[in-house]
This record gives C-alpha cells, sequence and structure tokens, in this order.
C-alpha cells in the first residue's frame, strides 16, 4: 500500500528540484578512462545501499508427533526456546539514488517491499533510517526520503528517449553487498520487453552490457554526461552481460504521481488495438505494420477526433508501433491530460489525429464495456435476469476474453461481492492492480460460471 509521507505543498516546492535537468552540454569528448573516472567521481556521492529490513517470527517447539518421547522429553527443547527473541531480522540489499537536495531518493519497488525498516547508507558512510514516501509495484519504482545534514549530493536527470544504441552507459550500485561498485558498458538497445520468473512484466526497457548484478537493483544507470538515464532493474537470468533499466522519463512521471497524488496515475487512449496478422493485412489490404483498432469507447476523445474501428495505427508521437504491446506501453509512459499524435492509415491514405489522454481506470483492467441491465438488452441478448451488469464487448488480449468472456455474459460477483449496479462494479474494482487474480461469478445463458482472472 502506498504511503503518502509529505503534503501537496511541500510538493509544489520540492519537486521543481527533484530530478533537476542539466543545462545544455557541449558534444561529449571520447569515452576514455580518465572522463570515465571523472563522471563516476561526479555522480558517486549521489548513490547509495539500501538495506531492507524484515522481521521474521521464529518458530518454537510444538512437539515432535510422538506423545511419548514429547512427555518426557520436550520441556528440555522447550527450555532450549526460552531466553531468544522470538522474532529475528532477515536483510536484503539494494541500491538507490538521491535525487533532491533535501533526501528524496528512487529506488526498485521489488528492493523495499514488505520491508519492516529501511536503512540507508551514503558513500559519506554515513546511515540514515528511510521513510516510504511511495511505491508503485507495476512500474517496480519506489520513493524514500532521509533526513540529516542537508543539503544531500543529488543526481541530474538526462533524457531518455533520446538515447541511441550505442551510447555510452555506467552501472553503479552495490552488488552482493560488496559496497559501492562502477560497471561500464554501452547502451545494447531501446524499447524492449521482458517478463522476470515471478511473471512480472517489465516493458519499454533500456538494455545495457554494463555488468548489473544482485544488488544492483535500484541503483543508477547514467551517460558519459554523468546524467541519469534509467534505474537498474533486471538481469537476464541465463545470460551475462544483458542487464535491463527503467528509463529515467518513466520515473519521472512516476515520482511526480507519488508525490503529488499518492499514487501512480496511468494514461489511456480508450482505444481497443490488436496485431495484424497475415489473414487480416490480406483481409484490409494493408501492409503488415502498426496495430488494428478494435474498438473505440463512446464518447472519449479518440471517438470524437474521428476514430473509428478498421484504422490502423502506425506511429504514437512520431514512434513506430509495432504491436499491441507496444502501444499500450508507449501511451501508459505518457502523462494523464497530455495529448498524443496518431498517424493513422485509413483506406491507404495516412491521416494525422492528435487525442486527449485520460486517466485509466481500475474497471478497465478487466477489459469489458459492461451495461445495466434493460429491456432492450434483455432482449437483444435473450438475458434470464435483471440482476447483475451485462458485458457488451470484450476487448482483445484483455484477461476478459482471455479468460473467456463473452458479449451477453452477465455479471453477478466478483470475489464474493455481489454486483447490481454500474457503481457496486467500480468499487469492487477499485484496489485491483496488475497481476492480481480475481473471480468472477457469471449467469450465460441459463448457467452459471466461475471464471479466474488474472489481470
Amino acid at each position: 500500500m502506498i504511503k503518502k509521507y509529505i503534503t501537496v505543498i511541500i510538493y509544489l516546492a520540492v519537486f521543481p528540484i527533484l530530478f533537476p535537468l542539466s543545462a545544455q552540454a557541449a558534444p561529449e569528448q571520447l569515452f576514455g578512462t580518465s572522463l570515465i573516472a571523472d563522471t563516476v567521481e561526479k555522480v558517486t556521492p549521489a548513490v547509495v545501499s539500501i538495506e531492507s529490513v524484515y522481521y521474521v517470527k521464529r518458530a518454537s517447539f510444538s512437539g515432535t508427533g510422538d506423545p511419548f518421547f514429547d512427555s518426557i522429553w520436550g520441556h528440555l527443547f522447550e527450555d532450549g526456546f526460552r531466553g531468544y527473541n522470538n522474532v529475528i531480522p532477515k536483510k536484503g540489499n539494494g541500491s538507490g539514488v538521491i535525487i533532491s537536495p533535501d533526501g528524496h531518493l528512487l529506488t526498485n519497488e521489488h528492493v523495499i517491499s514488505g520491508a519492516d525498516e529501511i536503512i540507508v547508507k551514503l558513500n559519506d558512510r554515513s546511515v540514515h533510517k528511510a521513510k516510504l514516501v511511495g511505491q508503485d509495484y507495476k512500474s517496480d519504482l519506489a520513493v524514500l526520503k532521509i533526513d540529516g545534514n542537508k543539503p544531500f549530493p543529488y543526481i541530474t536527470a538526462g533524457d531518455s528517449s533520446k538515447l541511441r544504441v550505442g551510447d555510452w552507459a555506467i552501472a553503479i550500485g552495490n552488488p552482493f553487498g560488496l559496497g559501492i561498485t562502477v560497471t561500464s558498458g554501452i547502451v545494447s538497445a531501446i524499447h524492449r520487453d521482458l517478463t522476470v520468473g515471478d511473471g512480472k512484466n517489465y516493458t519499454n526497457l533500456i538494455q545495457t552490457d554494463a555488468s548489473i548484478n544482485p544488488g544492483n537493483s535500484g541503483g543508477p544507470l547514467i551517460n558519459a554526461k554523468g546524467e541519469l538515464i534509467g534505474i537498474n532493474s533486471a538481469i537476464m537470468p541465463n545470460g551475462r552481460g544483458i542487464g535491463f533499466a527503467i528509463p529515467v522519463n518513466r520515473s519521472v512521471r512516476i515520482v511526480k504521481d507519488l508525490l503529488e497524488y499518492g499514487k501512480v496515475r496511468t494514461a489511456t487512449s480508450h482505444l481497443s488495438v490488436q496485431d495484424i496478422t497475415e489473414d487480416l493485412a490480406q483481409w484490409f489490404n494493408v501492409p503488415k505494420r502498426g496495430v488494428i483498432i478494435s474498438g473505440v469507447e463512446k464518447n472519449s476523445s479518440a471517438s470524437k477526433a474521428g476514430i473509428v474501428p478498421g484504422d490502423i495505427i502506425l506511429e504514437v508521437n512520431s514512434r513506430p508501433v509495432n504491436s499491441a504491446t507496444e502501444f499500450k506501453a508507449i501511451i501508459s509512459d505518457e502523462s494523464v491530460g497530455s495529448s498524443a499524435k496518431l498517424k493513422i492509415l485509413r483506406k491507404n491514405k495516412e491521416h494525422n489525429f492528435v487525442i486527449l489522454l485520460s486517466e485509466f481506470s481500475p474497471t478497465s483492467l478487466l477489459g469489458v464495456e459492461i451495461s445495466n441491465i434493460t429491456q432492450e438488452l434483455i432482449d437483444k441478448y435473450s438475458l434470464y435476469t435483471k440482476a447483475g451488469l451485462v458485458i457488451e464487448s470484450v476487448e482483445p488480449l484483455s484477461p476478459a476474453e482471455k479468460a473467456g468472456l463473452k458479449p451477453g455474459d452477465v455479471i453477478l460477483n466478483i470475489n464474493n461481492i455481489s454486483i447490481r449496479s454500474k457503481e457496486a462494479y467500480e468499487k469492487a474494482c477499485e484496489n485491483l492492480k496488475s497481476s492480481d487474480k480475481i473471480i468472477l461469478k457469471i449467469l450465460r445463458g441459463r448457467r452459471f460460471h466461475l471464471l479466474l482472472l488474472k489481470l
């Protein structure tokens, strides 16, 4: 759960100095050994080691299961447990980077998730207890705050949208708890997607061959100028020299939302899209590129702009789109309330549209459009109930489609919560997040079904 630590008034004073952007720099020199050392020397004071402490209850003696043995010898084992603290600390190590002179830090959410205590060690060997300002599981980012002698050394933000494959990259962190360590390499790729062992999905990552090891998570990936370009987050389990970082531009947006709203607001286009298969390309007589629009939400900015199902999105904000996953990642990286420029192919002619992005609602996670049941809908879908909400459309590739939901299905229950109105539906969905699993009770025809949805 996100804990809001500072007020909006403080935020308004603080945020302009979070992630200060560096002034326009001269063209980069050849990136030799001395320049690496100069860059590292400038940035290292802002890099921290993070120790996450988890207090775990120690098991006490509960018997062997043999009544005869326990009656005679059990008290000896019980005595052995007396005098010991039944709560023992377990520790995890990670990295972070200071992003403002007043002590705000950025790290990975998985570094501090569930921690009872967070200890931050600075490069000057000072130790601070950190407070959790906010965290976001989906983006895997968290903001911490330390107090002490200010101003703290902090890092400046670069512009990850301007990264090119082959740019120099330096990773700094605390691998294996050894202490601050520096490795260097290049940007190997951009816009990478990755799924890690626990099923967590990352999108639009920076790939680098700068060595990233356990404990580096949350540390900075910087460019030759010493600017933050990413937050080191993951490694390829079976591949050496393949590490991944969250782009700094996304981090700036996440930090801003956590400080101002106490949560991360995700943008949506209100468009349902799907990949263009060979069959679809032949049917519509279009090249196999972009994504095809399968649905446009009523009264949305996209609908008002004149975008219709069957249109093909080629670019978003001048960036080519090659898959539905990539389209959603691009949109979700934009700020709520911002505009997006879409290049669309319609009847073999290219058109440009501008739409306004609004805040994604948790109810959209399921990927269905629902309505209160009316007599018209009873007749349309041959319904046998007036209770619940009827599904009118299902977004392609959504959790709902993957679970087998269809138009005409009636949602009666979500996680044992009775659904009799849109208000009840929204309330049941308000705390849902990606990676959750939910149980839906539906009525299809005259039969009840229980469906498990993984969001």
